[in-house]
C-alpha cells in the first residue's frame, strides 16, 4: 500500500440505502468518505419496492425524489388495501393526495439504490464499485481488504454489508442469521389485471407473513412474498411457498390472469429482523439489514436502514470533531435508533405471534376497514409502515373500530357469515376484484 495512500474519517462497506445514506450525511459534514460497494450500478436488491414516508423525507432532503419524480420512476400508492386470511378484504378506491395519509411509493431498487449512492458521490464520497470486502482488522485505525486486492485505511468504519453481514459477524458483534426471506418477481404492464397501487394479502399458509401487489409508473407490477418469523414455513423453503401455494391463490391467480408476462424468475433475498442488541464498537458502527433493524411484523427494512444511518452519520461526526471514537461513546447510536424506531420492535414480534395464533384478527382489519373507510386504513397504514408506533392500534380510534368488528365476527359466527357496509365481500374474491381490478 502507497504510504500517500488516503486514510478516511469514515470507510462504509455496503452501498445500499443504509451504507450511502450514512456516506451522504456524512460527506455533506466535510468528512472523508470511501463507500465500498461489491457489484457495479445499476445493481438489484431482490426484495420488495414500497418506500415508506420516513424513506421519502430524506429521499427529499438529499434531492432524489425530485429527480425521480421528474424521471417518472414514482408511483404513488394512493389506493390499495389489504385482504385477510378468511378472504375479506377492503381496497380503496384512488383518490388522489389526502391529508393525512401516509406517504408510500413503488421506486425500483435498481434504480433507487444507484441514485442514492450518487448523491452522496455529489457530496464528495467516494464510492468505489466492485470492491467486494474480504476483511476488516483495526489496530488504531481501520483497514478494509477488498477480494480484488485494494485496501481502504479508515478512522471508522461502517458494516452495511447486509442480512448476512459478513464483517459484523466476523467482529462479535452480530451472533445471529438471518431469519426470514422476501421475495419479488416484475410482471409487464398490460399483461395483467391489476389496476390498484398496492394491495397486501395475508393468506394462512404464510402468516404472519403475507403476498403484496405494488404497481410501479410504467404499468409493470411487483409480486412479492415475506415469510417472517413465527409462522408455519421457514425462510429456507420459500422457494417452494412460491411455486406451491403462492401460484395456486386464487387472488394472486385474479391478478396475474392467463396473459401474465413475468419479466424475470422470482429472486429471494434474505432478511434479519427485529434489531440487534449490540450494533457499535470501538470505532466501527452496524446499519440496516446488518444490524437488523427491520420491523418484525412487516418486513420492512428500507426507511428504518435509512434513518439510522443519518443517526449513525450525526454521532460518528460527534466522534471525530471530538476525537474519541470509544465504545462509551458510540453507543449513544445504538440508544438513538433505539428511540426512533427499536422500541416498535417487540411490539412488532408479538402482535406476529398474536396473528400466527389467531389470524382472524385480521379479519377485524378488513370489516374496520369496510365500515370506516380510507381515515380507518390511514391509520392501519401509518402503524403498518413506521409513520406511527404499534402501540396506535391501542389507541380509542383503532382499538374501538377493531374491537366492534371482532364482537360481529362473535355474533355472524365467523368471517363467511359477515355481509356487512358496501365493500363488504359476500363471494371470496368479490372485493378484491371489483376493487383491484377495476
Amino acid at each position: 500500500m502507497s504510504s500517500n495512500a488516503p486514510v478516511y474519517d469514515v470507510v462504509i462497506a455496503g452501498a445500499g440505502p443504509a451504507g450511502a445514506t450514512a456516506a451522504y450525511f456524512l460527506a455533506r459534514a466535510g468528512k472523508r468518505v470511501a463507500l465500498l460497494e461489491k457489484a457495479t450500478f445499476p445493481r438489484d436488491k431482490r426484495c420488495g419496492d414500497a418506500w415508506c414516508a420516513p424513506a421519502l423525507d430524506l429521499l427529499e432532503e438529499m434531492g432524489v425524489l425530485d429527480e425521480l419524480e421528474a424521471d417518472g420512476e414514482v408511483q404513488w400508492v394512493r389506493s390499495g388495501g389489504l385482504v385477510s386470511p378468511s378472504g375479506l378484504s377492503f381496497v380503496s378506491p384512488d383518490e388522489g393526495k389526502r391529508d393525512g395519509a401516509p406517504r408510500v411509493a413503488a421506486i425500483r431498487r435498481r434504480v433507487c439504490d444507484e441514485r442514492i449512492a450518487r448523491a452522496a458521490e455529489g457530496q464528495g464520497a467516494e464510492l468505489f464499485e466492485e470492491a467486494a470486502v474480504r476483511d476488516a482488522t483495526f489496530r488504531d485505525r481501520w483497514t478494509v481488504r477488498c477480494k480484488d486486492g485494494r485496501r481502504f485505511t479508515g478512522r471508522c468504519l461502517i458494516a452495511a454489508d447486509g442480512a448476512k453481514s459478513k464483517i459484523a459477524r466476523a467482529l462479535g458483534l452480530v451472533t445471529t442469521g438471518a431469519n426470514s426471506a422476501a421475495s419479488r418477481q416484475y410482471i409487464k404492464g398490460g399483461t395483467h389485471n391489476f389496476t390498484s397501487d398496492g394491495v397486501l394479502l395475508y393468506p394462512k399458509y404464510v402468516i404472519p407473513g403475507y403476498v403484496a401487489f405494488f404497481r410501479h409508473s410504467n404499468g409493470d407490477i411487483d409480486l412479492g412474498c415475506y415469510v417472517l418469523p413465527g409462522g408455519k414455513v421457514p425462510p429456507a423453503q420459500l422457494k417452494e411457498l412460491l411455486r406451491t401455494e403462492v401460484s395456486r391463490d386464487p387472488f394472486v391467480k385474479e391478478v396475474l390472469g392467463d396473459q401474465a408476462e413475468p419479466l424475470e424468475p422470482p429472486g429471494i433475498s434474505p432478511l434479519r429482523l427485529g434489531g440487534e442488541k449490540r450494533t457499535y464498537g470501538e470505532a466501527v458502527l452496524v446499519v440496516g439489514d446488518a444490524a437488523g433493524q427491520t420491523d418484525p411484523l412487516t418486513g420492512e427494512g428500507i426507511h428504518t436502514a435509512m434513518v439510522a444511518a443519518k443517526i449513525a452519520a450525526r454521532v460518528l461526526c460527534d466522534a471525530l470533531d471530538r476525537g474519541d471514537l470509544s465504545e462509551k461513546v458510540l453507543a449513544e447510536y445504538q440508544r438513538a435508533w433505539m428511540r426512533a424506531f427499536g422500541r416498535d420492535f417487540p411490539l412488532s414480534a408479538a402482535a406476529g405471534r398474536i396473528i400466527r395464533r389467531y389470524p382472524t384478527l385480521l379479519d377485524t382489519a378488513a370489516i374496520a376497514a369496510q365500515r370506516h373507510g380510507s381515515r380507518f386504513m390511514d391509520e392501519f397504514g401509518a402503524a403498518m409502515t413506521g409513520v406511527k408506533p404499534k402501540s396506535v392500534f391501542l389507541s380509542p380510534r383503532m382499538s374501538v373500530p377493531l374491537g366492534l368488528a371482532l364482537l360481529r365476527l362473535g355474533f355472524g359466527k365467523g368471517p363467511a357469515s359477515y355481509e356487512a357496509g358496501p365493500r363488504a365481500e359476500r363471494r371470496r374474491g368479490f372485493t378484491f376484484v371489483e376493487n383491484a381490478l377495476g
